[in-house]
């Protein structure tokens, strides 16, 4: 028991902090998604009263406004455009400064070393030290290289949100844009507080489901540990339940034993006895001891 115990401890020793994490994240979940709802019926509102705000001036100034849109919308364009192009290109230098850096570093190191000059015997902490600057290297070259394919997209999209805008300048005329311009902006102001509350909808968004995910992680361990503490609980009881008695013994079956072959009784064969057989020498040989009557009767008869 005191084994089964101190199981049962280990596995349970991070059920605290798995039901603390559960909590905490299911009041998140519970913030956020409220937040986003607000967020929500905030937006819905701004858009009714862009739309009533656009329909009005529409109303007031006519099928100009509708003439001038395009370019406003071009114009927005290029600035958004040109505020990208400018945080991407920061970014791509900061990058090549830390990929320079990372090289400069690699080669003092191999410098030093006396790497790549001589055939020399590293140490552990020389060879770690070694792997650490080539492994930067790597990653820097790698940002670098990431963040120059960010830059030229970002420098490709601003220049044709600039052709798109002079086009439409061109088209429309300095005048008839500076006319329509007040009202525009005031348009822009709602178009940009309704981007506003676009990106707080999508951070609530993605606070609650980070959340969560947290929970349910935290949830499927806690499964986990209840099915381990079971499965623990279930070997210890069949270790000390009792032991059936063993199955009284068999008594040893005696081998049977083997038949006896039927006795068999042959009948004596009575010996033939020889026939008699005398030829003329044995009676020549049989009447040499006869009297000679007896013998010559033997002859006459």
């Amino acid at each position: 028991m005191e084994s089964l115990a101190a199981k049962e401890a280990e596995l349970t020793k991070e059920v605290p902090q798995l039901l603390e994490t559960m909590n905490k994240t299911s009041e998140e979940v519970n913030l956020f998604e409220r937040k986003a709802s607000e967020a929500q019926e905030r937006y819905r509102k701004l858009l009714e009263q862009w739309s009533r705000v656009y329909e009005e001036l529409r109303s007031h100034y006519g099928s100009s406004i509708d003439r001038v849109k395009p370019y406003f919308e071009a114009a927005a364009t290029f600035r958004s455009a040109s505020e990208r192009v400018q945080v991407v290109m920061k970014e791509f230098c900061a990058a090549a400064s830390q990929y320079s850096q990372a090289k400069a570093d690699l080669r003092n190191i191999e410098t030093r070393l006396a790497y790549g000059a001589h055939k020399v015997r590293l140490d552990r902490d020389q060879q770690d030290g070694l792997s650490r600057a080539t492994v930067r290297v790597l990653k820097c070259r790698q940002d670098r290289d990431r963040r120059e394919q960010d830059y030229a997209e970002s420098l490709r999209e601003y220049e044709e949100a600039k052709q798109a805008c002079e086009s439409w300048r061109s088209q429309l005329g300095d005048a008839l844009i500076k006319r329509y311009e007040p009202v525009f902006r005031q348009l822009q102001q709602h178009q940009s507080t309704l981007r506003t509350e676009r990106q707080r909808i999508q951070g609530f968004t993605e606070r609650a489901a980070s959340a969560k995910g947290i929970y349910n992680k935290s949830l499927a361990e806690l499964d986990r540990i209840n099915v381990a503490v079971h499965e623990a609980r279930a070997v210890a009881k069949e270790a000390t339940a009792p032991q059936p008695p063993p199955p009284p013994a068999v008594p040893p079956v005696p081998p049977a034993a083997p038949e006896e072959a039927p006795e068999v009784t042959v009948a004596a064969k009575e010996p033939e006895m020889p026939q008699e057989r005398t030829t003329d020498a044995a009676k020549e040989v049989f009447t040499e001891d006869l009297p000679l009557g007896q013998t010559e009767n033997r002859h006459g008869d």
